[in-house]
């Protein structure tokens, strides 16, 4: 009975460890302003969900379970959503960067 559920049991461990490694950056390093620890800790929680999913649904095939295609599905979407929240967060950060960038060129200018 043991050795039908052990490699479903060894893959649930492997995903387990996986998703817990993915959340020591958000704890271990701490960003002082706002916006970037909303998206630091954004990128790292869904690495962190898109590794659980993809370990989930391994281990239930592993467990002999038929799944189907939501699996597939569901990572496809995660996965399409992470690449949105990577874009729209870079174009947000860059935009907050050139303005403060203008914001002091400016101030800079006046004091001259």
């Amino acid at each position: 009975m043991l050795i039908q559920i052990l490699p479903g049991l060894i893959m649930f461990a492997i995903t387990l460890a996986f998703v817990t490694v993915f959340f020591v950056p958000v704890t271990a390093f701490k960003q002082k302003n706002e916006l970037i620890r909303f998206y630091w800790v954004g990128v790292w929680v869904f690495i962190a969900m898109i590794a659980a999913f993809s370990g989930g649904a391994e281990t239930l095939k592993l467990f002999r379970y038929d799944v189907g295609n939501v699996p597939v599905a569901l990572l496809t979407s995660l996965t399409v959503c992470f690449v949105i929240f990577v874009m729209f967060g870079w174009f947000r950060l860059s935009f907050a960067a050139i303005q403060a960038g203008v914001i002091y060129w400016l101030k800079r200018r006046k004091n001259a």
